[in-house]
């Protein structure tokens, strides 16, 4: 009868090699997949934000028009052929993470973020800027507004911070 020989090794387990090894192919994989994660979260925030803005904008469109007649919820009143707001002042309104309107962002807070406003979480701001542009059609009829409708999210970070998507309009 033959006996068979077993190794000592075969029987402790992984040797010293196998260990090192596989602490570098985790020390490879781990950053990448974290990376993988943290860029999907942004894909998705910036989904949201795409799909929100199907509300949002036209929300925006409707109280800039209110203001003309100076029947808006939260925007000053807007006189035709003026740079609406006037420059260098700052008009955003907030939203909430459902599209819902919360209310005009007061000036002093737009630049550090806003985390809530009516008492309810803030996601998504719309900073309003325009400037004039003559009308070459009608040149008696007074100058056209071109809007530029900024969307901004997380509204709780500083305005450096935020990502953006912009929309562009033209009104009378």
């Amino acid at each position: 009868m033959m006996r068979s020989h077993t190794t000592r090794s075969g029987l402790l387990g992984a040797s010293l090699i196998e260990v090192v090894i596989a602490m570098g192919v985790l020390a490879v994989t781990l950053p990448l997949l974290f990376g993988v994660f943290a860029k999907s979260g942004e894909t998705a925030a910036a989904a949201k934000a795409e799909t929100r803005s199907n509300w949002i904008i036209p929300a925006c469109m409707r109280e800039i028009e209110a203001a003309r007649e100076n029947k808006s919820r939260f925007l000053p009143k807007r006189e035709p052929g003026v740079v609406y707001p006037a420059s260098g002042e700052t008009l955003a309104l907030a939203f909430s993470a459902d599209g819902r309107t919360l209310g005009k962002v007061p000036a002093r807070s737009y630049e550090t973020g806003v985390k809530s406003l009516a008492g309810e979480p803030a996601r998504y701001l719309v900073s309003i800027r325009s400037e004039l542009a003559e009308n070459k059609d009608r040149p008696d009829e007074p100058p056209m507004l071109n809007l530029r409708l900024t969307l901004e999210y997380p509204a709780a970070v500083p305005s450096n911070k935020r990502r953006t998507l912009d929309f562009h309009s033209r009104i009378p």
